[in-house]
């Protein structure tokens, strides 16, 4: 039995007959996808005026020049299981994968590349469609990416690691600059048949947009999905993510959006495109990282009940002399001198542990918003000069939410905490004795990775699980 052509593909061929595409090409990529040649002249209302054996699929033809040999389709499919972007809201939809992710960027990172991208603007180009209407795309494009710029680096790590996709799929970050009246009509960001071969036999088709705006617009300058029925306001680090394929790897003509002009004032965004061709595996998220996040950033500075502290603090000074060298497998802690003890742990008498676990218990359970059950109190770890904590993510079984405590140091420089947020920041912690630090330890990297400087830097690591938590939520 003939494959049935849906009205996906039904809406697919008429918007690429609009766009002026080969109809032969058309007509043999329908042929191979398996309709019938009847559906395909009563849908098309075309027929070939040469064999269609002789046609060349243009998406075959790119397919043959692949890496690997897989079909195009097979190559560009993607797999919407593998994205989590935590603090994001998913439009709830069957015609198009689209995430709306606020506060991506801060107010002074978003001035920062609005001052990179006016100074460097040229006027924005079009691919072959439209060109005949000069008022279609009236913007100015920075090509930001280009610029040998660690802070733009750091902005594109971010973008990679919070969709997960690797960077050799993707272009450099592009910005935009609309001013009063300017604006970008009805398009789409996948390449069409006809531009492929010209813009994406290398890359291949382009498959997620990964853009923020860099300021609230005064009036105008809506991002409007005409066939989602969505209209977004510009607004200062909002990010907006969509998938402009279909699940089966197909150009998604539901993705077709507008720039609506500017009204009063600017509009200012940043733009990163990712592509079907790449250097090795696509996606990069761990399974830690589709753990649920609890709480916006991730990570809090407190401080300890005072009594409880001191009573901790009094155990440690008199039971120093006891701490046993640590060994941890895989060189998760070691030192520049590998005959020297790089950490040394303390153990701690379940009296004490359980009393660490209720003080913690309760301003954790209202910073992550969930009934939270303890599950283990580490003793005291001791640091050593030159140690270094490897960067990582703690089990995603039972360190969920998760604090240090900073016991004692002796320092001869400040030994920072790295940790990454849930907007993929990083962050640079710095604990006083009786400072405490929260953050969702199974989600987040962190670590110590420069070498202590100093004689010894003594932690309590202190774990918890939200009572509902099960492992299954987090398998991939």
């Amino acid at each position: 039995m003939d494959k049935q052509l849906t009205s996906d593909w039904s809406d697919w061929i008429k918007l690429n007959i609009e766009r002026g595409c080969d109809k032969d090409g058309i007509f043999k990529i329908l042929l191979d996808e398996g309709f019938s040649r009847d559906q395909i002249m009563a849908e098309m209302n075309y027929e070939p005026v040469v064999d269609p054996a002789s046609i060349v699929n243009p998406l075959a033809a790119v397919a043959e020049r692949t890496q690997d040999g897989e079909g195009f389709l097979r190559k560009i499919a993607l797999d919407s299981d593998k994205i989590y972007l935590p603090n994001s809201r998913k439009l709830t939809s069957d015609l198009a994968e689209f995430y709306l992710l606020d506060t991506f960027l801060q107010e002074g990172e978003c001035e920062r590349l609005t001052a990179l991208i006016k100074s460097r603007l040229r006027v924005s180009e079009i691919a072959a469609t439209h060109k005949d209407d000069v008022g279609y795309r009236t913007s100015n494009t920075c090509d930001l990416g280009l610029l040998d710029d660690p802070f733009i680096r750091d902005i594109d790590r971010r973008i990679c690691s919070m969709i997960g996709i690797d960077a050799s799929y993707s272009e450099v970050i592009q910005g935009q600059y609309y001013g009063v009246g300017q604006q970008f009509k009805e398009h789409t960001d996948y390449f069409e048949a006809d531009q492929f071969e010209q813009y994406a036999a290398a890359r291949g088709q382009r498959t997620y947009t990964f853009m923020i705006y860099l300021n609230d617009v005064e009036a105008g300058g809506e991002t409007e999905f005409l066939r989602l029925g969505v209209k977004i306001t510009p607004k200062s680090g909002r990010a907006l993510i969509w998938n402009n394929l279909t699940p089966q790897g197909i150009p998604n003509h539901n993705a077709m959006h507008q720039a609506h002009p500017v009204l009063a004032g600017y509009k200012c965004v940043i733009t990163k495109w990712f592509r079907a061709n790449g250097s090795g595996p696509m996606y990069t998220k761990e399974a830690n990282e589709f753990i649920p996040n609890y709480t916006a950033t991730g990570l809090k500075k407190s401080r300890m009940d005072p009594a409880l502290y001191e009573r901790i603090y009094a155990f440690y000074q008199k039971n120093l002399a006891q701490a046993r060298d640590e060994t941890v497998p895989g060189g998760f802690i070691h030192g520049k001198d590998p005959h020297q003890t790089a950490s040394t742990v303390m153990e701690l008498p379940d009296e004490l542990r359980n009393e660490i676990h209720a003080s913690l218990i309760d301003e954790l359970s209202e910073w992550s918003g969930e009934i939270l059950v303890p599950t283990y109190v580490y003793g005291i770890r001791i640091y050593h000069r030159g140690a270094v904590l490897k960067m990582h993510r703690d089990r995603s079984q039972t360190h969920i939410i998760s604090a240090i405590i900073n016991v004692a140091q002796e320092t001869d420089n400040p030994w920072p905490l790295f940790i990454e947020d849930n907007y993929y920041r990083m962050h640079h912690i710095y604990l006083d004795p009786g400072e405490v630090v929260y953050y969702e330890g199974a989600r987040l990297t962190h670590g110590r990775p420069e070498a202590f400087d100093g004689n010894r830097f003594a932690n309590i690591f202190c774990h918890y699980q939200p009572q509902n938590f099960t492992v299954a939520r987090v398998d991939r």
